[in-house]
């Protein structure tokens, strides 16, 4: 079709079914064709605005074929029971699934009664009992119950070069799964002073012998960030670890437990693990997050709002309007976070937001657990985005919170953006759209580090890292933090701004924790300056 003459109604009808709006039907046709032009078609042949259904009936059906359940098909869609109750009585769809799907058996494992039939689960289990039940092959689990389970990966982390040497002294030849083992090199501490690449040639040739395939190389970037970009974690496992970051996972419905070095290795060893099944807390995020007030904003107002609280041995699960907006990448911050809490693991519940970022990706099937509704919590707390702030979190701790307004302009020198939990694409995409087409203050250097080199990638891509350069940032490979010594950049009497947390060796200077907006904004004026002005939403 010629993009200049004036297409027909078939036509038009077609390309707005694709584009819906005007504008992206201009950008499809090009040519000089303009938005105001497809509206100038519309009106001549009589198409009023896009008003397509969100929903086919030909997905609702498949849906509803699926599950059964207007729930959890509901769920699959990120809708309400009663929203898609009513796409369903919109299309007359009001027979029940003539087979019964295994979607639709795996989610009625431990919920709702049916008369005459014995009730499988108690009805008042939450995610985490969910998942701990399935992998220990029970019907149901109570808190503190012990259960054996077979993790479905294990990441070493940090430790692996002490997960080593103590499987070898259990006198075992081989680990149990070769492809339930991950080894990230980067971030390894070696526990040795005999020479980095000796050492490093050992993991690797560890990694060979062991068949180890998920051995991600120096570079490769944060193994956890890795680990989700490649599909090796999937919603409603359970991940081992010796690094606290594997709490990032459960922004995937994952859930993680940490474990020693020790403990790793008889994992490493024997396949099994025993666990004592934790109590939960329920913490509800409502509202919409202001101007400039970002995920890691309000991971510290959280921590810092419960250190009087008993988090200790618990796990959080994460409901409420304000999770269910926020992205994966949203997720991964706020979970890697909230390790200060002083409880043992995080999880947000699997919704459409999940089902897209992990379908894509996922290397075998899997099934998400989905708490009851009417799931018992040892504790309950609730959180209102609207009244949060953009904060800095200081040196003294997680409760050393103060709210960007309250710095009076204090001067920074140096800014350290990226890393593990605010290293992704999205949070890279917001340093350079503040910093773009302009310079960094002369009296501070600004470093940025992508999570993973398939970020680094896309950014390269897509014309951020032109950006950073331009602007006299600094970009740094993806990897171990800590190759960047800054007790060598950072003198006693200057001032850091920082997206990692509490990854760095600290150094003599004052090193206070921030958003990347808050860095990329800070880093133009050279001290710390709230973002709002500079942001576009």
């Amino acid at each position: 079709m010629n993009p200049r003459r004036m297409p027909t109604k078939a036509e038009l009808i077609r390309l707005q079914k694709l584009y819906r709006t005007d504008k992206r039907i201009a950008e499809t046709l090009g040519n000089g064709v303009t938005e105001h032009l497809v509206a100038y078609w519309r009106r001549k042949k009589g198409i009023p605005t896009y008003s397509f259904p969100k929903f086919s009936v030909k997905e609702i059906r498949e849906v509803w074929d699926r599950f059964g359940d207007d729930f959890h098909a509901g769920m699959e869609l990120g809708l309400s029971k009663a929203a898609f109750y009513n796409w369903r009585r919109r299309y007359k769809i009001t027979r029940k699934p003539a087979a019964l799907k295994l979607e639709q058996l795996s989610l009625e494992l431990f919920t709702g009664d049916t008369p005459g039939r014995k009730r499988l689960g108690s009805g008042h289990q939450t995610i985490v009992q969910k998942v701990l039940s399935r992998s220990a092959d029970c019907k149901s689990v109570d808190i503190g119950q012990e259960v054996e389970i077979e993790p479905e990966m294990v990441i070493a982390g940090d430790s692996v070069d002490e997960v080593i040497e103590g499987f070898n002294q259990t006198g075992t030849t081989y680990v149990w799964n070769p492809a339930r083992v991950l080894i990230p090199l980067d971030g390894t501490i070696l526990s040795t002073a005999s020479g980095e690449a000796g050492r490093y040639k050992s993991l690797r040739d560890f990694s060979r012998m062991q068949q180890i395939q998920n051995t991600f190389e120096l570079g490769e970037g944060d193994g956890f960030q890795v680990a989700l970009e490649k599909g090796l974690v999937l919603p409603g496992q359970v991940i081992l670890g010796c690094d606290r970051t594997i709490f990032a996972c459960g922004c995937l419905g994952v859930l993680t437990f940490k474990l020693s070095a020790s403990e790793t290795a008889l994992v490493w060893a024997e396949g099994k693990v025993g666990l004592s099944v934790p109590e939960t807390v329920r913490v509800n995020l409502t509202g919409r997050l202001s101007r400039g007030v970002f995920s890691r904003d309000v991971a510290h107002h959280i921590v810092a709002q419960t250190q009087t609280a008993d988090m200790t041995g618990k796990i959080i699960e994460f409901y409420g309007t304000a999770i269910d907006q926020m992205s994966i990448s949203e997720r991964f911050t706020l979970c890697s976070i909230l390790h200060d809490t002083g409880c043992i693991g995080v999880v947000c519940p699997y919704d459409a937001t999940t089902r897209r970022y992990i379908n894509p990706r996922a290397r075998k099937p899997f099934t998400p657990a989905l708490a009851d509704r009417n799931a018992v919590y040892a504790a309950e707390f609730t959180f209102d985005l609207n009244i949060m702030k953009a904060v800095v979190c200081g040196p003294a701790g997680p409760s050393d919170l103060i709210p960007i307004d309250e710095m009076g302009g204090l001067a920074v020198h140096y800014i350290f953006m990226g890393g593990a939990v605010n290293g992704r694409f999205d949070d890279l995409k917001i340093v350079a759209e503040i910093i773009k087409g302009k310079k960094i203050s002369p009296l501070t250097r600004l470093f940025i580090q992508p999570a993973s080199r398939a970020i680094y990638l896309d950014a390269l891509k897509r014309g951020l890292i032109r950006v950073f350069a331009e602007a006299g940032a600094i970009v740094i490979s993806p990897g171990d933090p800590r190759r960047l010594d800054l007790r060598e950049v950072l003198a006693p009497d200057e001032n850091g701004l920082t997206t990692y947390h509490n990854e760095i060796t600290r150094p003599g200077g004052r090193l206070y924790q921030v958003s990347p907006a808050t860095a990329a904004v800070s880093a133009l004026t050279g001290e710390i300056t709230h973002p709002a002005p500079y942001v576009k939403f």
